[in-house]
């Protein structure tokens, strides 16, 4: 876990083409302004050390930057810096040496080969340059040597230029220089990819030339190949965080620390542009996906490689979607399968050709579907001691219920949820919990209101926490209500009102006739005498208890919600729904009217706050998107994301809101993001001139 702390978010001197920040800087999602006492309680609070990292960190006050280092000193005993190197000095030398700072460099190579890291016009691109060679320089001499991150593309690395590369990296060996890590580009606009971007073949011939030269470099790390036998070999104990399955609602390796105190994620994911804070438990769903999707469809099914790979760095997944692979699995399969014939040839044995990978494979799915995240290492490990200690393994389902019914009983999703700023979470997150309690107690207000012109003798349903029934109940008693509480089972693809709560039931409230015929009716098996005295649309209850209804409203691979449907059930994973089930239809014009009455009610019966917030969410601009079985529903506010319940392919619902602008709500560079305060740049690259 690194802490990167970073000030002035993604302000930079630089206008580097290709940078992944730069939706942020699209986006108009950039600030200029930091709190050292905020920034300092946060990172003690996640426990340090850390670096200083950008955007650019030395555009900071200079008094400001030795107050950082000299409490990280003090604090942890070292503190570290990424920078471009432009605006080094002499008293940033000075500084890094009394505070014990280590430097990194981000570089592509000397001269022209450094041209894509732009500084607004080819002359001052080249004084940058420049200076940043001096400064690799001084440091060398003066302190000590960088290590440098080396970005490989159309201007430093092609055929014709690695000659030119590798005396620059032969001279950066003679100052001293021993640490370098090669990135293949992360491409996140069309034009970075049509001027600079190499193909999959330049890829693998410019990382095979650089290989060969590590071996003429004594000392010299090239960490990518060491970590790519290291991984092949099941000894991943410190191998980079893009083969360690990160979660891009966490981002466990880089825990990122902005310029108000406000938590953060390695700045890869953002690729709408959107600073997301952390989610608050991590989850590896991407994982779990990819190893069950054909490789025909983006995903990594029965890659051999798929263990040490893990479909790579979500940042440079395939069309910008974290649930696709990378877009460089090429790449990566070519060098894994370079460097597994090696060891093969010098007689190691890769886990790749050994028949336990399956077992490893299947002990690492186990584990990302609990939430845990363990090394290769350890899960070798764990086989060898369950094949000493005789481990057998099983499983047991319960595959149905005492009415003769055998629905399964549904499991909620474990949702995670992803915040665009601190403040959004704090001012929302509390009207979404109340919102939760809501739809429970209205349960009872609504006992025979849902469908209109419904009989007295018909109860009103939802699934809710087993624990608040006795309340639920009490409250129904208050009111001159009975209730019952049946099995989940009683409602199939029921929305529960408190998503986080596993034990849950149907609560039932209604005149004590009615309660007692359709817990009756539920009881010895008469479902078509328990359906009749539920109060819900009829079509959208026999839709509820198909055996595969798929998901509403989502017969095309993409829908647009028209403002005209006034509700909808996309945020029912977080038990945000009028109804209890999704309707048969979006404009199912029976479920449209219950809601509506639901809402009034809710008003009339001492809710209007609540109800107000509800309808503010049903005003959101709401995409949610289904792809190789996992759903992410985003919006203005946050995003979310969970394992789906059905396993269709690619789907996408887009809600088009009626707010015109949500309080709080993000600024993004797509849909459902507010608009950029400006145009985006247009891109235009001069590779090497």
């Amino acid at each position: 876990m690194g802490i990167e702390l970073r000030p002035l978010g993604v302000a930079c001197n630089l206008a580097c083409h290709y940078c992944y920040q730069n939706p942020q800087r699209d986006a108009g999602n950039q600030r200029m302004t930091y709190d050292l006492d905020k920034m300092k309680a946060e990172t003690l609070r996640i426990g340090g050390p850390f670096t200083l990292f950008g955007g650019e960190p030395l555009l900071m006050r200079f008094e400001d930057l030795e107050n950082l280092f000299a409490w990280g000193l003090e604090s942890f005993g070292s503190s570290a810096i990424q920078t471009n190197g432009v605006l080094i000095e002499g008293r940033h030398i000075d500084l890094f040496r009394r505070y014990k700072v280590s430097v990194g460099i981000s570089m592509d190579g000397p001269g022209e080969l450094n041209n894509a890291r732009w500084s607004r016009s080819l002359e001052k691109t080249r004084q940058s340059t420049a200076l940043v060679e001096s400064a690799i320089e001084r440091l060398c001499r003066e302190y000590e040597p960088p290590g440098m991150i080396v970005t490989l593309h159309k201007g430093n690395a092609t055929a014709d230029k690695l000659p030119l590369m590798a005396d620059w990296m032969r001279r950066l060996h003679s100052l001293g220089v021993r640490s370098l890590r090669l990135h293949l580009l992360e491409v996140d606009h069309a034009s970075v990819r049509d001027t600079l971007a190499l193909s999959a073949r330049e890829n693998v011939q410019a990382l095979l030339a650089f290989a060969e030269l590590q071996s003429s470099l004594p000392g010299m790390y090239f960490d990518l190949f060491e970590e790519m036998e290291a991984l092949l070999e099941g000894r991943d104990q410190k191998v980079g965080c893009t083969w360690r399955a990160c979660d891009p609602y966490t981002t466990e390796a880089v825990q990122g620390i902005e310029g108000n105190g406000q938590s953060s994620n390695c700045g890869r994911t953002n690729k709408e542009g959107v600073g997301f804070i952390k989610a608050s438990e991590a989850g590896f769903e991407r994982y779990v996906a990819l190893y069950r999707t054909p490789q025909a469809e983006n995903g990594c099914q029965d890659c051999r490689f798929f263990l040490m790979c893990k479909g790579q760095c979500p940042g440079t997944s395939i069309g910008g979607d974290w649930r696709n692979r990378t877009e460089h699995c090429e790449e990566w399969k070519q060098l894994f399968g370079i460097i597994e014939r090696r060891m093969i040839q010098a007689g190691k044995v890769p886990l790749t050709i050994q028949p336990l990978r399956f077992d490893l494979e299947q002990r690492q799915i186990e584990a990302w579907e609990r939430g845990e995240n363990p090394s290769i290492s350890r899960t070798l490990a764990e086989w060898h001691e369950g094949r000493a200690g005789g481990e057998q393994t099983g499983s047991s389902h319960d595959s149905g219920g005492a009415n003769g019914f055998h629905t399964a009983i549904p499991v909620p999703p474990k949702v995670r949820m992803s915040w665009v700023s601190e403040s959004a979470r704090q001012k929302w997150e509390v009207r979404l919990e109340k919102l939760q309690g809501m739809m429970e107690e209205m349960t009872v207000h609504a006992a025979s209101v849902f469908a209109p012109g419904a009989p007295a003798n018909r109860c009103a349903v939802r699934l809710v926490a087993e624990a608040n029934f006795l309340q639920l109940r009490e409250m129904a008693v208050a009111q001159g209500r009975a209730a019952a509480l049946l099995p989940a089972q009683a409602l199939p693809r029921g929305i529960r009102a408190r998503s986080r709560e596993t034990a849950s039931g149907v609560f039932l409230a209604g005149t004590e006739e009615s309660v007692l015929r359709a817990k009756a009716a539920w009881e010895s098996g008469n479902l078509q005498a328990f359906q009749a005295l539920i109060d819900l649309p009829g079509c959208c209850l026999r839709r509820a208890w198909q055996v595969d209804p798929g998901s509403v409203g989502t017969s095309h691979a993409a829908v647009d919600l028209p403002a005209s449907i006034p509700v909808h059930t996309l945020l029912a994973p977080l038990g945000i729904s009028v109804l209890p089930i999704e309707p048969c239809s979006f404009d199912c014009p029976w479920a449209l009217e219950a809601a509506a009455q639901w809402l009034e009610l809710a008003a009339a019966r001492g809710y209007a706050s609540e109800s107000g917030w509800l309808r503010e969410c049903f005003s959101w601009s709401i995409s949610w998107s289904e792809l190789h079985g996992v759903t992410e529903v985003k919006t203005p506010l946050f995003r979310m994301c969970f394992q789906s319940p059905s396993k269709a392919g690619s789907r996408l619902i887009r809600r088009i809101g009626t707010a015109a602008e949500v309080d709080g709500g993000a600024r993004g560079l797509s849909f459902p993001y507010l608009p950029p305060p400006r145009q985006p740049r247009l891109v235009e690259i001069g590779v090497a001139q």
